[in-house]
């Protein structure tokens, strides 16, 4: 399994913003995962412990690439999000949709 640790600024706790999620998937993650993307390797979004909450836009604009090119079924089986709490990952998650 490939593991992503996404980055922001420690005084960020809130994730906000389409065009937000499409940038930070395009310059922290796309370039790392393009090769797995269609092969059989699980990969692990990590979102930093001071991330509090975020927003639907944000994840949409995160995943809407992946969405446009492997699907939603696809991003469910190779996909695990990993937050600071149980609550916020299980958000995420619902926000893909």
């Amino acid at each position: 399994m490939k593991t992503v640790a996404l980055i922001f600024e420690k005084s960020q706790t809130r994730l906000a913003g389409f065009p937000y999620g499409e940038t930070t998937y395009r310059n922290q993650l796309k370039t790392i995962i393009d090769d797995e993307v269609n092969g059989d390797e699980h990969i692990k979004i990590v979102f930093p412990s001071q991330i509090e909450k975020v927003a639907s836009s944000f994840v949409q604009g995160f995943f809407s690439e992946l969405i446009n090119t492997i699907g939603y079924e696809k991003i469910e089986e190779k996909f695990l999000i990993e937050s600071s709490n149980d609550k916020l990952t299980t958000k995420i998650r619902e926000n893909i949709y």
